[in-house]
């Protein structure tokens, strides 16, 4: 952190807008507390991981970003993200506060969108926007309501993408979340809905169980011989190969010849 005091400064200007930044060390834990927590008090999160596995690293420090799919931007020294770059990357994101002053009738429907209550703040702003006769109260409810819809076509885009990839554990979860975050609105109701009906069905057992016996033998691996771990992983991929997890599996399976 002593080569990008930036960091804390970006987390600052731009956690409102969506941005977040986690600093990850595989120091040791009392190293970490000491050198980049207690020395530098940063407001963003510091964990001790090895992603060396999941991440390609070239020198440290280094630095990855990932948009709201999870699909990696930029990769290379913190110094390169630059405030110029978040503000691009984050137009397309949902801000979690109001970075303006709107008129007092959305006083209440502010309020519920600063807490992260986005079903009650839509509920309010539609109220706002159907009894306004004032032109700027009516510009500053669509404005909120650009916001509300961003949140809104953020869980959209993960239930589908979830769905494309068959993925119904992710798809029940992104449905979860956003009927939660939506909570007491018509299309948090419609989430909610559609969460428990779809965990209901043979593909989301199949998905949660496929997921669950790979992530029970993933760390038995390393230990068992090749023909036992290749055994045991074409038994997930066989018994759940249209699954995520099952695909994951024929994929592992592979390495162990």
């Amino acid at each position: 952190m002593t080569g990008v005091p930036h960091l804390q400064e970006l987390t600052d200007k731009f956690r409102d807008k969506g941005f977040e930044i986690v600093a990850v060390s595989s120091e040791d834990a009392a190293l970490i507390q000491s050198k980049m927590i207690d020395a530098k008090k940063p407001t963003f999160g510091v964990v001790k991981a090895d992603i060396s596995k999941l991440y390609e690293t070239r020198g440290i420090p280094h630095s990855w970003v990932l948009d709201a799919d999870g699909k990696c931007i930029y990769k290379g020294h913190p110094s390169g993200v630059t405030a110029e770059k978040v503000t691009e990357w984050v137009a397309s994101l949902a801000p979690t506060k109001v970075d303006k002053e709107l008129a007092k009738e959305l006083n209440g429907a502010v309020k519920a969108f600063d807490k992260g209550e986005y079903g009650k703040s839509l509920n309010e702003t539609k109220i706002v926007a159907e009894s306004a006769t004032d032109e700027l109260v009516k510009a500053d409810a669509d404005y909120l309501m650009g916001l509300l819809n961003k949140h809104v076509n953020l869980t959209k885009n993960k239930v589908e993408g979830a769905s494309a990839a068959g993925d119904r554990v992710a798809q029940v979860k992104a449905l979860e979340e956003g009927a939660a975050k939506f909570k007491g609105s018509e299309i948090g109701g419609t989430w909610d809905t559609e969460a428990k009906e779809l965990k209901k069905s043979k593909e989301y057992k199949d998905c949660n169980s496929a997921a669950t016996d790979l992530e029970k033998l993933r760390p038995k691996l390393e230990d068992m011989k090749p023909a036992n771990a290749r055994k045991e992983l074409e038994k997930i991929a066989k018994k759940y190969p249209e699954t995520p997890a099952g695909k994951e599996a024929a994929e592992l399976a592979k390495r162990y010849n």
